[in-house]
């Protein structure tokens, strides 16, 4: 039998925590799951969970970072698609970022329940910086009019503007507004801003 090596063991042990972190805060919520859940859904002792992170803040912040890389991949995905039709732009983007929100069981509902307390500044900061690679492509083929200089300025705004509207409007236990409703919105909030 081949001999897995440490540092293989290590990473796999490492993978199965933050994933069982994801399960406990499904199951329990974030403000009550703890290690010991994350521990035996994971199949391991307490003691071995904390080899590896020191408390549940740290699994949460690993969690956060399979996240954000899971987000980049997509918000990859869709910038390399090739399109410079700003409408199909941000459609694409407010979509998958609806969808991203509303799949993985409850998973993200309830990280966005408690975004003000988890150390979202990497989220972010790539949200942001997705959306100036999507102005910068669309820019390529179509200067805008008007002050292209304050396109990091409205990058910042636009950003922020959809991802605190989508968490306020997926934290609410029944929103006023459909997801689709609130799509369409944002589209063409984002297309009149840049328009402005």
């Amino acid at each position: 039998m081949r001999k897995i090596p440490q540092q293989q063991r290590s990473k796999a042990l490492v993978s199965r925590l933050v994933e069982a972190t994801a399960q406990a805060i499904r199951e329990h919520g974030m403000d009550k799951f703890t290690t010991h859940h994350v521990a035996e859904l994971a199949g391991v002792s307490v003691g071995s969970l904390y080899q590896y992170f020191d408390s549940r803040e740290d699994l949460v912040e690993a969690l956060l970072q399979d996240v954000t890389d899971s987000l980049r991949q997509g918000l990859n995905t869709l910038v390399l698609e090739k399109t410079t039709e700003l409408r199909d732009m941000v459609e694409r983007s407010v979509r998958y970022g609806m969808a991203f929100l509303r799949a993985d069981d409850g998973l993200a509902v309830e990280l966005v329940r408690n975004w003000y307390r988890l150390p979202t500044q990497n989220v972010a900061r790539l949200l942001q910086d997705t959306l100036l690679d999507f102005m910068r492509m669309y820019l390529l083929k179509n200067p805008l009019g008007n002050n292209p200089q304050r396109l990091q300025i409205r990058s910042f705004v636009i950003a922020n503007s959809i991802v605190f509207t989508m968490i306020r409007a997926i934290s609410e236990p029944s929103p006023f507004i459909t997801d689709e409703e609130l799509a369409l919105e944002l589209i063409e909030m984002v297309i009149s801003y840049l328009n402005a």
